[in-house]
């Protein structure tokens, strides 16, 4: 039987009241919040250990070993490129020119022998040439060739085919075989395949320029068995490691390899994240903690015995009681009433007397009221300035997009292009129903050949191969110009023996979009040609027959025709913003060929745009832009959307100029030279500008926003130039009509250069306006027309000029509003002009108030 301590006997003979503490309540909830404290902590801190450090651990060291991947995979591309570039410039050597011509075999084993000198990495080297069937001569064996391999690749070459890289084993050690066709730039039945074999241990020596402690790199290379099923073996191979959970791949471009980059065991190591701060964190946090908890502990107790003498000291008296404790104010309350009703029972039984009363709430409204929107009577109509438009009665008819065909997504089919997402609504089915409707088309029209491009989407490749694939089957002949900006589309259809083409892009769109604009008979198509293509589709009425294809490479011919024509006085600082999209290579070449000092700036072809988007109409995206301008105290900076038919500008002190501006720096100088000229423009370009047009002696030309109107157009009026408020651009002085973002570029170059004025001074003469960027109100795909169609009948602007070529535009004197639907996506598009910002507020508030009564459930961003 357990003894009752001598202290508690102590305290129980010291109560005789029997009051005692029955456990201690404050240790009680010090350790409760303790616990409770730390279980949230304990488990944060266990989340850091467990799961987000590994998790962290795990990026970083995915991340690197895709690094090192794709450096190798560099490596190798480079190995490849460098080596074809000069068997290229041998082959054109006028030695072996001349052996080609004389296609004499024992010439060809002399210059093989002479050019084998020049390339010591090379294994073996043949020159074999093409026959008068168009096919290599490989009559009488197979001309030195080692295997079948090798053999297949002369053939594809010789027959226009395009070809990659083969690796395969001969005679227990790994070879790589290339092969190239060679023209006679004068006999143009002279050609021959030149094809190149090299060693393995050559490919090994160029990724061993990494070093091998990091991990093992292999180059893979992928084919297909007899059997059908798809094979991977490794070609080279240095380097070791055995982490595989880390390995990562990444294709070299034109060949069917890959890199495998697998981390070693050093690597893993050098990479681990470093715990014991977390531990010390956790240490310094506990410590605090317990000291916090200690301090209240000791502190808790003398403070609660202050509080209670204070309340019982207070307890008789009916003076305020200040408590620093909220809770202990009803022990109080309760304590004073006790205390009161003992004394007034001991005075007497008629001495009790208790009332209490409650506190009274009075609670009043306010009544509320909406404000009242009135429209604003502006200007009368006699007053607006007449700007010589040509003006249309009703909108344009558009395509019916409600009824969908079975799986088939109408509504990519575009007012002057084909659009969608690249994954799922341009399915390589869908591409090759095009083709067969292109196809067809183009035979009914007489055209023979299409020239084929593509930008650096990701999607790209693919449609372009099933594009080229069903254009072949249904007979017609492709040049393939590879991957350009659309403007080089457009001048190969001038340059080459072709008037039609079809580029394979999805322009400004972000990077999971992809379309197709069309050419035929150097004419862009629009909204007719679209629905022709549709309607073909439906029908299912496709032509067949054998195509043949050819590349050809219209980059040197565009750049030289831009150096002939664009001369630049004195020399310019340009920054070049390529976005990552198509002109990333070609763009700083042609300005550094024009004489400028080119600041490039995302010019590296990446079709997932990993920078900004490809959109130059949106100003956020200038903002790179500007920030290199400024850092490099350049004249001024350009960029281009993705495929570089538009151009956005941007001045030394980094001000972005609207495309309707530069438009009129443009019309100024063709229009001084050229009195008379007609210049188009779009509805959402300022009325600045059609006063500066006139002002000149020219004559301005409102009409539809869309490239392909906007060239249909100038064909019609003869224009000397053309442009969009986002930023097409069109000259037809000097040039060839279409928009080239590029060539709008050099033109403001020259213009600058020969006027000796900042791009700031020469904007800064022009009228100035207060004005909005374009605004987007999104709506669907499928009701963007019908709304549009609903606005432009219901509306009533009785004081304006109103103007529905495309939409509705209203003119007043001091102001104008712009309204329409865009062709290029699911919205509804604004624009508004003023002479000032009060002004501004009207005419918005306007298209407000009328917009609201036609369509209240739209949701307006102005």
């Amino acid at each position: 039987m357990l003894k009752p301590k001598i202290k508690n006997k102590t305290k129980a003979a010291s109560n005789p009241q029997g009051i005692t503490a029955k456990g201690d309540a404050l240790y009680k909830i010090v350790s409760m919040a303790l616990l409770i404290l730390m279980v949230p902590v304990a488990l944060a801190f266990t989340y850091l250990l467990y799961a987000r450090e590994p998790a962290v651990e795990h990026t970083v060291i995915e991340r690197v070993s895709q690094s090192y991947a794709t450096q190798q995979a560099a490596n190798v591309q480079q190995l490849f490129t460098h080596l074809g570039e000069r068997l290229r410039r041998a082959v054109l050597s006028p030695l072996a020119l001349s052996a080609v011509a004389k296609a004499s075999n024992a010439d060809v084993e002399l210059i093989e022998q002479t050019m084998l000198d020049y390339f010591p990495e090379v294994v073996s080297l043949r020159i074999i040439p093409i026959g008068a069937m168009g096919t290599a001569n490989l009559e009488g064996g197979n001309q030195g060739l080692r295997n079948h391999i090798e053999v297949d690749l002369v053939r594809r070459v010789s027959m226009g085919e395009a070809t990659q890289p083969e690796a395969y084993r001969f005679e227990g050690q790994w070879l790589t075989s290339i092969a190239y066709q060679a023209f006679h730039p004068r006999i143009k039945d002279r050609q021959a395949v030149i094809i190149a074999t090299i060693d393995n241990a050559l490919v090994v020596a160029e990724l061993e320029a990494l070093d091998n402690s990091i991990g093992k790199s292999q180059l893979q290379q992928t084919y297909i068995t007899a059997s059908g099923a798809e094979k991977t073996e490794t070609v080279a191979v240095t380097g070791s490691a055995n982490s595989e959970q880390y390995t990562r791949f990444t294709p070299i471009a034109n060949t069917t390899w890959n890199i495998a980059f697998t981390p070693s065991h050093a690597l893993l190591e050098s990479l681990e994240i470093e715990r014991s701060p977390i531990f010390a964190v956790l240490l310094v946090f506990v410590l605090a903690s317990m000291a916090s908890f200690a301090v209240i502990l000791l502190r808790f107790p003398a403070a609660l015995e202050n509080e209670l003498n204070k309340l019982i000291s207070a307890a008789d008296k009916k003076t305020p009681l200040l408590l620093g404790i909220t809770e202990l104010v009803p022990v109080a309350k309760q304590l004073r009433r006790a205390t009161l009703g003992s004394l007034r029972q001991n005075s007497g039984p008629n001495s009790t007397a208790n009332s209490s009363t409650g506190p009274s709430t009075h609670i009043t409204s306010t009544e509320l009221t909406n404000p009242m929107f009135q429209s604003t009577s502006i200007l009368d109509d006699d007053d607006v300035l007449d700007l010589n438009l040509d003006i249309a009665t009703s909108p344009e008819p558009t395509m019916d997009v409600s009824e969908e065909a079975s799986g088939f997504p109408q509504h990519i089919f575009r007012a002057y292009d084909i659009r969608g997402l690249a994954k799922t609504e341009l399915s390589d089915g869908v591409v090759s129903d095009i083709a067969g409707a292109l196809a067809s088309i183009a035979e009914e029209a007489g055209e023979q050949t299409f020239i084929i491009a593509c930008d650096g989407r990701s999607s790209s490749p693919r449609i372009k191969a099933v594009l080229i694939k069903s254009l072949m089957e249904a007979g017609r002949d492709i040049i393939d110009i590879g991957l350009v900006p659309t403007p080089l589309l457009y001048f190969a259809t001038q340059h080459l023996d072709c008037r039609s083409g079809i580029m394979i892009t999805g322009s400004h769109n972000p990077a999971e979009y992809n379309g197709l604009k069309i050419v035929m008979n150097q004419q862009t198509i629009g909204a007719g040609g679209i629905r022709q293509i549709r309607d073909r589709i439906s029908a299912g009425n496709f032509v067949k027959g054998p195509g043949r294809m050819m590349r050809e490479d219209v980059v040197p011919a565009y750049i030289d025709e831009v150096v002939g024509d664009i001369a630049i006085a004195m020399p310019l600082k340009i920054v070049l913003d390529a976005g990552n999209g198509a002109t990333s290579d070609v763009a700083p070449k042609l300005f550094e060929e024009l004489g400028c000092e080119v600041v490039p700036l995302y010019c590296e072809i990446d079709g997932r745009f990993p920078n900004h988007p490809p959109d130059t109409g949106n100003e956020e995206n200038l903002n790179d832009l500007i920030e290199k301008v400024l850092e490099e105290g350049a004249d001024f900076g350009v960029a281009f959307d993705g495929d570089g038919d538009r151009l956005a500008v941007v001045t030394s002190t980094g001000k972005v100029i609207r495309s309707d501006t530069l438009l009129m720096l443009y019309a100024q100088d063709i229009v001084s030279r050229n009195p008379g000229a007609d210049v188009v423009f779009d509805v959402k370009c300022s009325r600045h500008l059609s006063q500066l047009i006139t002002r000149y002696g020219g004559r301005p030309v409102l009409w539809k926003t869309g490239h392909a109107h906007m060239k249909e157009k100038m064909r019609e009026t003869g224009a000397l130039l053309g442009g969009e408020f986002s930023g097409h651009m069109f000259f037809g002085e000097r040039w060839f009509g279409f928009d080239d973002g590029m060539y709008a570029a050099g033109r403001l170059a020259e213009i600058l250069s020969t006027h000796g004025l900042s791009l700031d001074e020469s904007v800064a003469e022009f009228a100035k306006s207060v004005n909005t960027p374009e605004i987007l109100i999104p709506v669907s795909e499928n009701d963007k027309f019908r709304i549009m169609n609903k606005i432009v009948k219901g509306v009533d602007f009785a004081n304006g000029k109103i103007n529905t070529i495309d939409g509705i535009r209203v003119d007043y004197e001091t102001c104008w509003g712009l309204i329409r639907a865009s062709n290029t996506s699911a919205a509804l598009t604004a624009r508004f002009e003023a002479s000032s910002e009060e002004e501004l507020e009207v005419i918005m508030q306007e298209f407000r108030a009328q917009i609201g009564l036609v369509e209240p459930d739209l949701e307006l961003t102005f």
